[in-house]
């Protein structure tokens, strides 16, 4: 069984604030051996947390970057590899939204899109250069896997091209259904 974790940013004496993995006074008890995993999750998450500023940086920074859907897959990527790397030392993240949000500077919307995008297309190679962020935003809030997917083909092929186009055909195709 994994064990709940909890991200907090505590103020050390010296006033330099650091992260600090937390577990429940019950689960401490039940394995007082954790202490060298925690300072681990501690460094490691510090660590990714520069990482993802630096390319969040990036990406805030330029129009075009924020755009590119290869950059976002990137990002979503190194969230992912955060949290399996949390997951394989026997923890998981209680508060990983939160963390993240608060440490990156990323919204809480945009995290959500952000992890299902990297569900759906675990490999780069998945993403398209045809298709910008904004559309692929879109494309995760379809419910139907086989209708997101068609019109996705329907982007590539250059004949649904704005975001308005996508909600017409997502709410065309439930329409369609509920007939």
């Amino acid at each position: 069984m994994k064990v709940p974790v909890e991200i907090s940013k505590l103020k050390g004496p010296d006033g330099v604030e650091k992260y600090k993995a937390i577990i429940s006074f019950q689960d401490a008890m039940a394995d007082t051996s954790q202490s060298k995993k925690l300072i681990q999750i501690q460094d490691e998450y510090a660590k990714r947390i520069s990482q993802l500023q630096s390319l969040w940086r990036t990406i805030e920074k330029n129009h075009k970057n924020k755009a590119d859907s290869l950059y976002q897959w990137k990002l979503a990527d190194m969230i992912k590899t955060l949290s399996s790397f949390v997951e394989s030392e026997g923890y998981f993240l209680t508060n990983a939204t939160e963390a993240l949000s608060r440490d990156v500077g990323i919204s809480k919307s945009q995290l959500n899109y952000l992890r299902k995008f990297r569900d759906r297309y675990p490999s780069i190679d998945q993403v398209s250069e045809k298709i910008n962020w904004s559309k692929y935003r879109e494309l995760m809030d379809f419910s139907d896997d086989e209708m997101r997917k068609q019109c996705e083909a329907l982007i590539k092929e250059g004949k649904i091209k704005s975001d308005g186009e996508i909600r017409a055909f997502k709410r065309k195709m439930k329409k369609g259904r509920n007939l």
